[in-house]
């Protein structure tokens, strides 16, 4: 189908849905910037199949889209959702939710969008661009959230350093360096699409919370935190989508897109996944640094628009990583379920897997868009599901794990447009009694 041809819901739905099992998925199996490189990671994928871009284009986006929503990852929001389940502190914690959310779709939007039009930049404008991020998250960090001028977390009760207003600065340096190198319009856009969408998405999500949390018979099966991290998913990505839409005959055809010279060998692309996972777990983990994760992530960026065989690696091979050592995390620190050592070697294994099936197809130059979109998508399920099942009440969470899984069967059948995909969506839909036929 052309892109033409795409009816606007899909451009709609598509990147909705995606984002909010994403977002669901990136709060259940891991946290942080590094576990909001899933549904950043996803989004992408799923925007760079609708406009109908080839694999080249679309690897470094899927990088830009990991590691830019990843930024937003960086603030902290849980002392912030506190308030707002409390009369008195309501509307302050509404405030902040929505602005914060708002601040998460705008950077991270605006370096998607970059990625989308990144032939009309040149490599050194947009590592300045990157650079300019870390410059404007130091400056707002260090002049309104470090001295907490406008503050929304708790002030009392083990308070918590605050980000937002760096990443808000580092957004707009990052947009006006790339105005001043031209047509910026694109990236402004997802960025403008990312900040509606993300403010309305955290605050609907939030007020959603609030109104379930008062209903105490509800609790054990509707886990109002997780409708929060849904909502504000759907509407991020519903945003993006809608305004990819708007410009999708610009995204699809009118980027000139160089010939994809061939993949380096094999070894070479799993050692390069590696460094870059090392690189950005070890820095976003250990360095002293309450933007650490951004450093990292800049760097990381800058390095791949010339080392481009490896942004395949780092959309899908890290962010599965990462979400393979949370649940690792999970297993030998909280639930002390004896040796971690069989954990991390499974996570080691499969990651290594990943890797080496990543750069095979990439060396047979096999598509690799919906592959890795789908393998992304069941692989985060799969960690979900055996996360569930460490913990001690896993019937909690089963209502969760059924929604993730029908999502990702839809996906599937969306994304995959196979009879495989659309055996699986009706053998659910046929299991679970559920009448009428999918669109």
């Amino acid at each position: 189908m052309s892109v033409p041809d795409r009816q606007w819901w899909m451009f709609c739905l598509f990147p909705a849905i995606t984002m909010s099992l994403g977002w669901g998925l990136r709060g259940f199996i891991g946290g942080g910037p590094l576990g909001a490189m899933i549904p950043g990671a996803l989004v992408a994928m799923a925007l760079s199949m609708l406009l109908g871009r080839d694999a080249s284009s679309s690897g470094l986006i899927a990088a830009f889209g990991a590691i830019g929503i990843g930024f937003g990852g960086e603030m902290t929001y849980g002392q912030t959702v506190g308030f707002i389940i409390k009369p008195e502190t309501y509307a302050w914690g509404l405030a902040g939710l929505t602005l914060k959310g708002a601040v998460w779709g705008l950077l991270g939007g605006a370096v998607l969008g970059t990625a989308l039009v990144e032939r009309r930049f040149t490599r050194t404008r947009i590592a300045m661009a990157l650079a300019s991020i870390i410059a404007g998250t130091y400056a707002g960090w260090k002049w309104i959230n470090q001295p907490k001028l406008l503050y929304f977390s708790d002030p009392v009760n083990k308070p918590r350093a605050e980000i937002w207003a760096g990443l808000l600065l580092g957004a707009l340096l990052f947009l006006a360096c790339l105005r001043l190198a031209g047509d910026a319009r694109i990236p402004a856009g997802f960025a403008l699409a990312g900040f509606i969408g993300g403010g309305i998405g955290f605050g609907l999500g939030g007020t959603l919370m609030t109104l379930g949390m008062h209903q105490p018979y509800l609790q054990r099966w509707n886990p109002w935190w997780k409708i929060m991290e849904v909502v504000f998913g759907f509407c991020f990505g519903l945003g993006l989508g809608m305004f990819a839409w708007r410009r999708r005959q610009e995204l699809a055809a009118g980027e000139p897109v160089e010939a994809a010279a061939r993949a380096p060998r094999i070894w070479l692309l799993i050692g390069g996944a590696a460094v870059v996972v090392v690189d950005l777990f070890l820095v976003e983990s250990n360095v002293k640094l309450r933007y650490s994760y951004v450093v990292a992530g800049v760097l990381v960026l800058a390095a791949l628009q010339v080392v481009r065989s490896l942004t395949w690696q780092l959309a899908v091979t890290a962010t599965y990583c990462f979400a393979a050592i949370d649940s690792v995390n999970y297993y030998s620190r909280v639930r002390k379920l004896g040796d971690p050592t069989v954990g991390w070697g499974l996570a080691i294994a499969t990651s290594l897997l990943l890797a080496s099936l990543l750069a095979l197809r990439q060396r047979q130059a096999k598509p690799l868009l919906r592959w890795s979109y789908l393998w992304l998508t069941w692989a985060c399920v799969a960690i979900s599901w055996i996360k569930l099942l460490l913990h001690p009440d896993p019937v909690i969470g089963v209502p969760v794990e059924i929604a993730f899984t029908l999502a990702a069967l839809l996906l599937t059948w969306i994304s995959a447009g196979t009879r495989a995909g659309r055996a699986l969506v009706g053998a659910a839909a046929a299991c679970l009694s559920i009448p009428g036929r999918w669109p």
